[in-house]
């Protein structure tokens, strides 16, 4: 710190080693820095005659860390290193002036002056420290003021030759000019700059504390921000905070400016000493937060690179990052914003030049949030309106929605009303899994258009607006309108994608999946082509939702693996489009007889709380009915649970749901809701869903089902007949079901060629997919194929893996009881008599006791205790 050289020093008498220690005074007492003087006496205890070459601008704090260390190190009982001390002025860069008061330093005596060579000194001083083995450490302040030609090839020898003993540290502004790659190739050099001597919050807070200012962690996240723990600085913003004791708010807002105090010091140590070259290259590189070389020629017409090399050279304060492939620079807060300050100076025309040139370049460059900010601080707004409609999507898709819609609002407030923003903002809330906030913005756009011209073509208003509409859809479950056989690409690769995605969605929707995972197929290629991961993982997502629609398992799972792995590379496990892909990857999962993983259960049950408090599943309707159908498997409860399937699958039928989608979920539950014996509310959720989506055939199998659950074999055939008889397009999960339980009906009426002909089907339509969910959700299917075992053909493989099944192994069938019969089971627990469950029931006691012989019956039991057990092993209880 220039501030506190010159003669006034104190001496520190080294016992025992003839050393004399001359330590700058501080004039206040310093931030304890025990985290780095343990560092420095890492290094200075190497005995390899190590060298510490600190490097960083006037106010980081470099003397007074190394004044306090060496006075902590000399005063402590046990030192054995003695320090030397050495602040460099103008009179010591000569060489000889240099060398004498370095020997002085150590009590040598200087030779006497002959004509030699600049090692000579140094030699002699070598030589003498060598004689002497007791440890030392030699620190040379200010040594940036060191220019003398032949002093710095003194140094240079002094530093690679001195002895193992004795450690070198040297305190500058900026490296003096010698070959250090000398002294780092045997790794005796270690570099210290302005982020190792940077103040941590803690000690922000101590400092500012020192001063009378106490900070709320707000408050020091602000500071620590501003100041980047620039000692200089934050010592500064302590004392300027500590006049604004009642509003410390207003304070940080004028230290963000910068204030006078920051600005008189950045000018005094940093900025007035650069040529004009650099100040202007400063100044213009400003405007962007952060810049690379091209873009700094961009500004600058040329020459950046040289600029960055002196700016490196005399280590101004500039921190680089490689990003993208590309190094970008960026200033510290408090300088940049001392340079943009500056750009007022340059009168307007200058100015709005360089935002222009700034936010094309950066939207060139693919980085549209970036250049947002430059065309809103413009004067002239004519090309934010073609930027939006070319860029706002894309933002969205990189999920920088909030950049830009607060950039707006500040800004541009009124643009936000546009009818292509409210669609944008569509897209914004389903990339956030926010599908009430999604069709609430889809509503209100809808209503725009209707009222009000958007500043976006007609065409791409258009496209969007469908493509939107269908992603709001098949997300919430909606029913999709009329759709136009193609989409015209606009020439805009991310937006082309999206819309391509959306229109393959609805294709597959309908019932078109060949036409769709074509569009998908090369969707995925073209969000590839632009390196987009967002849209990437969209199209991934739909191919597996592709692949579901046709109970394509291995698909399913293939395809959402893949959705995954991209997520998990690119930071998007907590998308939607992720939540998604997990849920479909569970569900293939669970089509295949395999336990779900329960984070991907997790996946699908979770849910996006909106800022009114509102709820909607982040996978969707669809999905999060097969999460709540997965947990059902695992649950202690399965009562509740099974419950809880209802409610969803009825929530999702009052949405005016897919009927495809639907359709394909409602067998499935109806078996769950049958395993925890509630025949009655299956039958009424099959008639609810018929009502809703029609008498599709799954709905038809549903109601199949019923009467299987009945044990009514000729009624169940004649429901599974003409659904069976290939004029139906069946879901191949639907078809197996369907099969197995007209198996189970052919078996019970004594017609064995046919049960076996109805297994066949069903193994041929499950083995190419390993569909093994079907023969574990219709009880007796396991035990027909151990009762026809080797009557199966080429298909006798996979009949035997779902035999020998982990999943089918546990499963354990339970009877077909009656509505009424497991009423009077669920009431045996109590201990009851007959006659009083009777009374409970409103009926004879005759008929509970003709209900209690139907379930020792079913049950193969003998007494109301041998029952129970029964009930309990196979489930029923």
């Amino acid at each position: 710190m220039t501030a506190l050289h010159g003669s006034d020093q104190r001496s520190i008498s080294s016992a025992g080693a003839g050393i004399a220690s001359e330590i700058p005074p501080l004039p206040f007492a310093p931030i304890a820095r025990t985290d780095i003087y343990a560092d420095i006496d890492t290094v200075t205890r190497s005995c390899n005659g190590r060298v510490l070459l600190i490097s960083a601008p006037a106010g980081s704090g470099k003397t007074v860390l190394l004044t306090d260390w060496a006075a902590r190190r000399s005063s402590h009982p046990k030192c054995e290193r003695e320090v030397a001390w050495l602040t460099i002025t103008e009179r010591l860069s000569d060489p000889a002036a240099l060398w004498t008061a370095v020997s002085k330093r150590f009590r040598i005596a200087t030779p006497p002056r002959r004509p030699g060579p600049a090692t000579a000194d140094p030699a002699h001083l070598i030589d003498a420290l060598t004689a002497r083995t007791s440890p030392a450490v030699l620190v040379l302040d200010d040594a940036h003021l060191i220019s003398d030609p032949l002093a710095l090839a003194g140094l240079e020898y002094f530093l690679h030759h001195a002895p193992p003993a004795l450690t070198t540290v040297l305190c500058a502004r900026f490296a003096p000019p010698i070959r250090w790659h000398v002294l780092d190739l045997p790794s005796r050099l270690t570099r210290w700059g302005s982020s190792e001597l940077a103040f941590t919050p803690d000690q922000v807070r101590a400092l500012c504390g020192d001063h009378g200012c106490e900070l709320t962690d707000a408050e020091l996240d602000t500071v620590v921000a501003l100041t980047r723990g620039w000692a200089a600085l934050v010592r500064i913003a302590a004392i300027h905070l500590a006049a604004y004791p009642d509003d410390h708010a207003a304070a940080l807002t004028v230290l963000a400016r910068p204030p006078h105090a920051v600005s008189d010091f950045l000018v005094g140590e940093l900025v007035d000493a650069l040529p004009p070259t650099l100040r202007q290259f400063l100044t213009y590189t400003s405007v962007p937060v952060s810049f690379t070389e091209k873009l700094a020629d961009e500004l600058v017409g040329g020459g950046a690179g040289h600029c960055l090399y002196e700016l490196d050279r005399i280590s101004f304060p500039i921190v680089s990052v490689v990003r993208d492939n590309a190094v970008w620079f960026t200033y510290h807060p408090m300088l940049r914003a001392y340079f943009l300050a500056q750009t007022d100076r340059l009168g307007p025309e200058l100015r709005s030049d360089l935002q222009m040139r700034s936010a094309q370049w950066l939207r060139a460059a693919g980085l549209p949030r970036d250049a947002l900010p430059h065309l809103l601080a413009g004067p002239d707004q004519r090309h934010l309106g073609e930027f939006l409609s070319e860029c706002a999507l894309t933002m969205i898709l990189d999920g920088t929605g909030d950049a830009l819609f607060d950039a707006l609002a500040q800004a541009a407030p009124a643009l936000l009303d546009d009818p292509f923003l409210w669609l944008v903002r569509v897209v914004d809330a389903l990339v956030r899994g926010n599908t009430a906030a999604a069709i609430a913005c889809l509503d209100t756009a809808t209503a725009r258009r209707a009222t009000k011209k958007s500043f976006a073509p007609a065409d791409r208003v258009e496209a969007l607006a469908l493509a939107v509409a269908v992603d709001a859809a098949v997300t919430g479950g909606t029913v999709i309108g009329e759709l136009p056989h193609t989409v015209e690409p606009i020439g805009e690769p991310d937006f082309d994608a999206y819309t391509s995605i959306q229109l393959a969605t609805a294709l597959i929707a309908r019932g078109a999946v060949a036409r769709g995972e074509e569009l998908l197929q090369s969707s995925l290629v073209l969000a590839e082509h632009v390196c987009h991961p967002r849209l990437v993982l969209h199209a991934l997502t739909r191919l597996a939702f592709a692949a579901s629609a046709v109970d394509s398992a291995c698909a399913m799972r293939d395809r959402a693996a893949r959705a995954l792995a991209v997520a998990a590379e690119q930071g998007l496990l907590e998308a939607a489009d992720a939540v998604q892909a997990s849920t479909i990857a569970a569900y293939g999962a669970y089509l295949h007889g395999e336990e779900p993983d329960p984070a991907q259960v997790a996946d699908a049950l979770a849910v996006h709380v909106g800022h009114d408090g509102s709820t909607s599943p982040v996978a969707g309707w669809h999905g999060n009915v097969i999460g709540h159908l997965l947990a059902l498997e695992r649950a202690d409860d399965q009562g509740a649970a099974a419950d809880a399937l209802r409610r969803n699958l009825l929530l999702m039928l009052e949405t005016k749901t897919l009927p495809n989608a639907t359709g394909s979920l409602v067998p499935p539950v109806v078996w769950a809701l049958l395993r925890v014996q509630e025949a009655g509310t299956a039958h009424l959720l099959v008639e609810r869903s018929r009502g809703v989506v029609g008498d599709l055939p799954d709905i038809r199998l549903a109601d199949a089902a019923l009467t299987y659950a009945a044990n009514r074999p000729k009624a169940t055939c004649a429901r599974l007949e003409p659904l069976l008889d290939g004029s139906a397009a069946l879901h191949p999960v639907t078809e197996i079901t369907g099969w197995l339980m007209y198996a189970t009906a052919q078996h019970d009426s004594g017609a064995p060629s046919k049960t076996v002909a109805a297994l066949d089907n069903a193994l041929r339509a499950a083995a190419p997919q390993r569909l093994v969910r079907p023969f574990l959700d219709v009880p007796t299917a396991i035990p027909l194929l151990d009762r026809y075992v080797g009557r199966f053909g080429r298909d006798e493989r996979f009949a035997d893996l779902v035999r020998r099944h982990p999943a089918a192994r546990r499963r354990t069938t339970y009877p077909a009881l009656t509505h009424t019969e497991m009423t009077v089971l669920k009431r045996l627990p109590s201990g009851r008599t007959a006659q009083q469950i009777a009374a409970d029931l409103g009926v004879s006691v005759n008929t509970v006791k003709t209900h209690l012989r139907g379930i020792y019956a079913k049950l193969g039991a003998n007494s109301r205790i041998d029952a129970l057990d029964n009930a309990r092993r196979s489930g029923l209880l």
